[in-house]
């Protein structure tokens, strides 16, 4: 049996001056992601009610590629380059699949 992948959602709130900024930010940052070995899914959402809300859902083929993730360059580039332009600080869940179905 192989190893489960690994779910990541991270969700943020932009503050609404800079949501433009920070749109491009995460574009570009899903640009690089969506390169890295490992990375399986990386797409960006807004929430339907409130479009301030963004999430990102990833899909990673296990955890060593998430912690290659969080440690490459352009990570923390764009981690630097939001700082005080989010309300708050984003709230990452990290989920191992119990269940997967495949397509």
């Amino acid at each position: 049996m192989s190893k489960p992948r690994i779910h990541v959602i991270t969700m943020a709130e932009i503050v609404p001056q800079h949501e433009s900024e920070v749109i491009e930010v995460l574009r570009t940052a899903a640009v690089l992601t969506r390169q890295e070995d490992g990375c399986l899914r990386y797409d960006l959402y807004r929430d339907t009610t409130n479009p301030m809300r963004i999430n990102t859902i990833e899909v990673w083929s296990d955890e060593a590629a998430l912690n290659r993730h969080m440690n490459a360059p352009h990570v923390k580039q764009a981690i630097m380059s939001l700082i005080g332009k989010l309300a708050g600080i984003p709230q990452f869940r990290v989920l191992q699949a119990i269940d997967e179905f495949e397509a």
